[in-house]
């Protein structure tokens, strides 16, 4: 199995399939990375790169605290083991925090971004109690739990549910704690300004309490797109992986043509 050496403590473990303009997809908290089984898909077009994060899947769990800004580090570490310049950023949920943290800290190393069910700062009462819910979970050693309770709500069908379920029990309790943790401490907000790339933010139609998240985007970096897809949950990079794979393909087809110096 492939790994990316990021320190003597910790090792990521990636996969990379196609070729292409490069798509790295970040997952969220007690999952790996194959929530997004159905954007390999995409592959056909693009270098699409899928890893586990630090203390998640079949990654190590390393010595370090986990934090937001740590997991943008270790990303970019992993991109210059792979000898990757620079890549779309796709972060689902949780992961979009590590995706915006990336790309602002990183610019030069950023093609775009593209959030699903994204926000700059949780701060909604329902989606903020399901998080917590999990992090209590976490907190008391529930990991096949949470490990459980992601993978019936990621399911596309009952295979997807027990592979989902298999990568994302291998979570550990702590580093999964603190993912949670500084995730919903962070706030990205007065600093949307800065993103100067493409952005793109895909929701579903019936996850309502979090299309408001929407608006520090627009209203600071107007370049930004959203898309909603009709009957879609949160859940939308497995659940509604086709639509979702058509949207990020028709957003990336620009960018790929000019990299290949034909726009």
């Amino acid at each position: 199995m492939p790994f990316a050496k990021i320190d003597d403590s910790l090792s990521l473990y990636y996969h990379i399939k196609g070729d292409g303009l490069p798509v790295v997809f970040i997952h969220p908290f007690v999952m790996g990375h194959n929530v997004f089984m159905r954007q390999e898909a995409l592959a056909n077009r693009y270098k699409t790169i899928f890893f586990d994060l630090a203390g998640h899947g079949r990654s190590t769990k390393g010595n370090k605290p986990v934090s937001i800004a740590g997991l943008a580090d270790d990303l970019k570490k992993m991109l210059d083991e792979l000898g990757i310049k620079k890549a779309v950023l796709c972060g689902y949920s949780h992961g979009g925090l590590v995706a915006q943290e990336f790309a602002l800290k990183y610019p030069e190393r950023s093609e775009a971004l593209i959030l699903s069910g994204g926000f700059s700062k949780i701060d909604t009462l329902i989606p903020k109690l399901i998080i917590k819910l999990v992090q209590v979970m976490v907190q008391f050693g529930q990991v096949s739990l949470a490990a459980k309770w992601q993978a019936k709500f990621h399911q596309c069908d009952q295979e997807d549910e027990k592979e989902i379920f298999e990568l994302a029990r291998l979570s550990d309790a702590h580093r999964s704690y603190e993912y949670i943790k500084s995730g919903l401490q962070y706030d990205s907000s007065s600093q949307l300004h800065k993103l100067d790339i493409p952005i793109l933010l895909i929701y579903g139609s019936l996850e309502k309490p979090m299309h408001r998240y929407r608006i520090p985007f627009l209203k600071k970096a107007p370049q930004t797109q959203v898309v909603y897809i009709k009957n879609g949950t949160h859940q939308l990079p497995p659940r509604s992986h086709q639509e979702f794979n058509a949207i990020i393909d028709t957003f990336l087809k620009p960018l790929q043509k000019k990299k290949a110096g034909l726009g």
